[in-house]
């Protein structure tokens, strides 16, 4: 650990002082970048906290296959977005980015494990609406809660088992270790920042999440062009335009593309990554959080807006909540009332 001097030092060398707390440009860096991180932790905690409250809440949607695979990419969402607030804050609030050592790769583990559930999660969602629209009639033999509970665990136990794979490797390499990193959070282009892999080193801790994550992007990109092209096919037999269908399928298509690019450039700014600057890597350390963070929010925000039965829940949930706000107001009233009577009685 590093004294607050030690500190100062540290980021004056590293990051041109984005810490330091007069007003000068670099501490309006410092809070831009707090202010839009902040932001992000909220919007996220919040839009996947309502998706995860209306499935639980509605037991008729809490074991549904789609709800269930909703339900899961809701919980790897708030999960990355506590993690990584958490972190974060921790960081700020000592005024001194992480150090390498074991609790820095528990890290790197934990949100390398939320990662990947969510990249899988929607593969597995993209895959049961193709079965949905281009299989329908084998949907429900194929499409069971209890095929989507087993698919859901082998999620969690592969997510787990590449992010504690990844996290034995670094363990292994004896190097960098008690250094102080470049990072608020031990994220993998913090990590590999700071670590000189060989190329086998490389492939072992970062290979096997790449080559899922482009895995799943196929996948996604298949089932919804099959979606697609079978849209268009009932167009052309009915001879006519359907081009709500189209705009449905196509917005879902750029929602989780949209999701992930992120995520993907992360991959490759983390794969690709060589030594830079003081200042670029200062930027990198302020810039991966919220890239982190800002898929989560995407597709959490998306299905409540997309979602029908969502979407409809959401609107009661507000709507008894605006009507409930006013009666309680009036019980509160009634009962000062009474309690005044009874005073003006005893007295």
């Amino acid at each position: 650990m590093t004294t607050t001097g030690d500190w100062d030092q540290h980021m004056d060398e590293a990051s041109g002082c984005f810490f330091s707390w007069d007003f000068s440009s670099s501490d309006k860096t410092f809070l831009l970048f707090f202010l839009v991180f902040l932001s992000c932790v909220i919007f996220s905690s919040t839009a996947n906290g309502f998706l995860f409250f209306l499935t639980v809440r509605h037991k008729q949607l809490l074991w549904q296959p789609q709800y269930i695979l909703i339900n899961n990419i809701s919980v790897s969402g708030i999960g990355m977005s506590l993690v990584t607030a958490l972190v974060v804050l921790s960081s700020i609030v000592r005024k001194q980015t992480q150090v390498y050592g074991h609790w820095c790769i528990a890290q790197f583990c934990i949100l390398r494990c939320f990662f990947l559930t969510s990249h899988m999660t929607l593969a597995v969602m993209a895959i049961e609406r193709y079965i949905f629209i281009c299989h329908g009639i084998h949907y429900l033999r194929i499409v069971t809660t209890y095929n989507i509970c087993i698919i859901t665990g082998l999620i969690w136990l592969v997510s787990g088992a590449l992010s504690l794979h990844g996290g034995l490797v670094l363990s292994w390499i004896e190097c960098g270790f008690q250094q102080q990193t470049n990072g608020l959070l031990c994220d993998a282009f913090t990590i590999k920042e700071l670590i000189p892999f060989s190329y086998e080193q490389n492939m072992l801790v970062f290979g096997p999440p790449s080559v899922l994550t482009a895995f799943c992007v196929s996948v996604i990109c298949y089932s919804y062009g099959c979606i697609y092209h079978a849209a268009l096919r009932v167009s052309m037999a009915l001879k006519c335009s359907n081009h709500r269908a189209k705009r449905t399928v196509g917005f879902y298509f750029l929602m989780f593309l949209l999701q992930l690019a992120l995520n993907i450039f992360f991959i490759v700014l983390t794969m690709t990554g060589k030594k830079e600057a003081s200042s670029c890597r200062s930027v990198n350390s302020l810039v991966t959080p919220p890239i982190i963070i800002i898929p989560t929010f995407i597709i959490g925000a998306f299905l409540l807006v997309r979602n029908p039965q969502i979407r409809q829940l959401l609107f009661s949930l507000c709507q008894s909540t605006r009507h409930e706000a006013p009666e309680v107001f009036d019980r509160s009233r009634r009962a000062d009332g009474i309690g005044e009577d009874a005073s003006r009685q005893e007295e």
